[in-house]
């Protein structure tokens, strides 16, 4: 197994995880399970190597500090934010990466606790 089939196993591992734990909860899910979000992509997936990688150098205690690193090191980088660093979607709250952050937490701690680095 080469070390880009694990980094795809590891993220798929996240990514279920997140499913599990999110979806359930999360206005935008369909009838059927399935997410209803339309016009635009999940935040949650669309950046979900980055999430992970700077929800997982963080130790702390504090949701402060996850939700501080997610807007220096991923909004930046997000369509939804203009060049002044506001963003609609995370105003509203219509952006996942904020609504869901604890349990996006939780589900990333639980797939670090699980699988090796």
């Amino acid at each position: 197994m080469t070390s880009d089939d694990r980094t795809l196993i590891r993220f798929q591992a996240y990514w279920e995880a997140i499913r599990q734990q999110v979806c359930g909860v999360c206005l935008d899910q369909a009838d059927d399970g399935e997410c209803g979000l339309k016009g635009r992509t999940c935040a949650l997936q669309a950046h979900l190597p980055r999430l992970v990688e700077v929800l997982s150098r963080v130790e702390s205690t504090r949701m402060d500090e996850y939700e501080a690193a997610v807007r220096a090191e991923i909004c930046p980088g997000c369509s939804g934010q203009d060049a002044q660093g506001r963003c609609a979607l995370r105003d509203q709250p219509d952006c996942a990466l904020f609504a869901f952050l604890p349990l996006v937490l939780e589900a990333v701690e639980s797939v670090n606790d699980r699988l090796p680095a």
